[in-house]
């Protein structure tokens, strides 16, 4: 019979932690150089010693009170993906005053520090990575990936990487495993005017509607029932995940990527409680 593999702890990725060393100092005897560890394994880090990415791609951090719960109950499950802040700052010096003095810039896992914060944590798991040249695409294509983003959101994350490394449209699609005709559809809210992209985030216009008024030309562009009776107010549209595709032969892990590739955090870490029931 083969080894039996525990569906939890590959979704948990290692939940085991180590306590994360004292930065050292840096060459200038200013501020602090996190010393080399072994990215493999996640290490704890104080919350206070985290500093979020400017370049995130997400406006809004949705539906945090149940992720929080859960935090509250089991600890942050899955860890964040994070970068001294010197390497971040070697790629991005013009962060330095958004970054502060924080020892790590969160580059993964916004919404689970945020979730933890709220659930008065004192401390979250981290893998440190000692990269920070792409983060704004990293960060794009998880959210993506992971329907973490707002159309609107996913629109200027990808009109922000065309303008920083020259992509095209197709180069984009394929950088974050879309079509070309998601690219363009998210592409085209960008030619909305900036008072209807704001209607558009905070629901005062449908996505569907906002598409259509982004075909005409910025002056003539509308709300719809701007001219007659005021419009109805538009709910945020739920997301949904649809249905998730796995190989009843597939191994254990081929079956953790694929819940990986499709659920958001928190619909892991519910995921991670209930089959630690």
């Amino acid at each position: 019979m083969g080894r039996r593999t525990d569906l939890s702890s590959l979704l948990s990725s290692g939940a085991a932690t180590a306590t994360a060393p004292a930065p050292a100092p840096d060459a200038a005897g200013e501020g602090t150089r996190p010393v080399a560890r072994d990215a493999a394994h996640p290490v704890t880090v104080a919350l206070a010693d985290l500093a979020e990415n400017p370049d995130n791609p997400r406006h809004e951090l949705r539906d945090l009170e149940g992720l929080a719960e859960t935090v509250r109950e089991r600890g942050v499950l899955q860890a964040l993906g994070v970068v001294p802040r010197a390497v971040f700052l070697a790629a991005h010096p013009h962060h330095e005053e958004a970054v502060g003095r924080a020892p790590y810039v969160v580059l993964h896992g916004h919404r689970r520090l945020a979730a933890a914060r709220m659930a008065g944590l004192d401390e979250v798991p981290v893998l440190v990575r000692e990269d920070a040249s792409r983060t704004d695409e990293d960060a794009l294509i998880e959210n993506v990936q992971r329907d973490d983003l707002t159309e609107l959101e996913q629109a200027q994350a990808i009109q922000g990487l065309i303008k920083s490394y020259g992509y095209s449209q197709r180069q984009v699609a394929a950088r974050i495993g879309k079509t070309q005709g998601f690219v363009s559809q998210r592409l085209s809210l960008m030619k909305l005017r900036e008072d209807l992209q704001e209607a558009l985030a905070d629901g005062r216009v449908s996505v569907e509607d906002a598409r259509r008024i982004a075909r005409l030309p910025q002056e003539e562009q509308a709300l719809p029932g701007e001219t007659g009776t005021p419009p109805p107010s538009v709910p945020k549209a739920r997301r949904d995940y649809g249905v998730i595709k796995i190989d009843s032969r597939g191994t254990p892990e081929e079956v953790v990527e694929s819940l990986r590739r499709h659920l958001a955090p928190a619909a892991l870490d519910r995921i991670l409680e209930l089959l630690g029931r």
